[in-house]
């Protein structure tokens, strides 16, 4: 129905129509009339209430419908979060790998330079023990070779009193 060609109930109320001979009855008709604009009014009343629950109902909705976006944004900025806590866990447990990797591997290198270090210390005393064993072989010749004149001198020791020995014992030159 059109705004402007609403009844009022006092439109209702207040509707006369002319008198025919032969017409309807006028009191049945102000009855009726009486009765339609209560009804009417009863309707309009109600409508007033729809309209006031609707726009109620519409400002709820719309308040879910924001409530529901910001969840989603909520969400979705929650699920970014998530995204980047993750990302960022990655990067640093990589970091952290990669630091270890470099770190075993630093004390790879140095652990060989140590290994290279002491074997070439155990070169250098095998040399040198080496070295003093023959220097100390080449004495002991020297003085086994000195001493080999000896065994006739000890037996001939041998005979002679203590004092004598003493006296002839020289040392031997080298």
């Amino acid at each position: 129905m059109n705004e402007a060609k609403r009844l009022t109930v006092l439109e209702i109320e207040t509707k006369k129509f002319r008198r025919r001979w032969r017409g309807y009855d006028p009191a049945a008709v102000d009855a009726f009339l009486q009765e339609v604009a209560v009804h009417y009014e009863e309707v309009l009343t109600e409508n007033h209430q729809l309209r006031e629950e609707l726009i109620g109902l519409r400002e709820e909705v719309e308040r879910y419908r924001t409530l529901e976006n910001t969840l989603k944004e909520s969400l979705m900025l929650a699920q970014r979060s998530a995204d980047e806590t993750r990302a960022n866990a990655h990067r640093e447990a990589e970091l952290i790998l990669q630091e270890a990797r470099q770190q075993a591997e630093q004390i790879r290198r140095e652990a060989e330079q140590r290994i290279q270090s002491l074997l070439r210390e155990i070169e250098t005393l095998e040399a040198r023990k080496r070295a003093a064993l023959l220097e100390l072989r080449t004495l002991l010749l020297t003085h086994l070779q000195a001493l080999e004149p000896l065994p006739l001198d000890v037996e001939h020791a041998a005979t002679e009193p203590a004092s004598e020995r003493e006296a002839v014992e020289e040392p031997t030159p080298l």
